[in-house]
């Protein structure tokens, strides 16, 4: 996916955090390709082949956007190497979005772009937050997890803090409610009359607060 969709300009993501971030941790589960570990799991669990070679079929909802489609192309086919038959359904934006935001789906992907500056974006998986009135659309739930982002966020402490948004991101990780595919490189190009860059790991115009223009000498 980041070879051939973004041409190498993304790395291997961990969290929803960005890894410039102070809570930030990459101590947590690890995944690396292994299609004859996956063909066992699935073998152990019981889906076994059928006649055509595959397992079980499932349903991912995407948008008619050209990146959305060819992502979806390329999970098809890792899919169908385990015997997993994805079947992908593409909508024009404004229904595709309006399915996931009430939970009316199997699979989906969405990108997040900013919201990572602070870890309450953790709140996306409090048990609390069920669609129609939050996030949580595949509406996980764990009682530890919800008890340390409510610490969390009502802590001043970001020594504490930090501690209980590692463990977050560790349970995250091991449960896999989703999946962090890539942090997509955040790239400025400006003129030389602009110092003072400081380029934010969520992409956003933060930048601009501490910027300075010269005369480009």
């Amino acid at each position: 996916i980041i070879h051939s969709l973004w041409r190498d300009r993304a790395r291997l993501a961990e969290s929803l955090l960005p890894p410039e971030h102070w809570a930030w941790t990459g101590d947590v589960q690890q995944y690396p390709l292994d299609p004859a570990r996956a063909n066992a799991l699935l073998d152990a669990a019981g889906w076994k082949r059928g006649k055509d070679g595959i397992r079980f079929r499932v349903a991912m909802k995407t948008s008619t956007d050209e990146t959305s489609r060819l992502l979806a192309m390329i999970l098809q086919q890792e899919l169908r190497d385990v015997g997993i038959a994805l079947e992908v359904r593409s909508f024009e934006f404004a229904t595709f979005f309006a399915d996931v935001s009430k939970g009316a789906f199997q699979m989906y992907t969405l990108r997040w772009l900013g919201g990572n500056e602070d870890p309450d974006i953790f709140h996306t998986f409090d048990s609390q937050r069920f669609p129609p009135h939050g996030t949580n659309r595949g509406r996980y739930v764990n009682a530890e997890l919800d008890a340390l982002i409510n610490e969390a966020g009502g802590s001043g402490d970001q020594a504490l803090r930090r501690k209980d948004y590692v463990r977050v991101q560790q349970i995250l990780a091991a449960e896999l409610p989703s999946i962090n595919l890539w942090y997509l490189d955040a790239v400025l190009v400006h003129t030389r009359r602009l110092g003072n860059i400081q380029i934010s790991g969520s992409g956003n115009y933060d930048f601009l607060r501490t910027a300075t223009v010269g005369d480009g000498r």
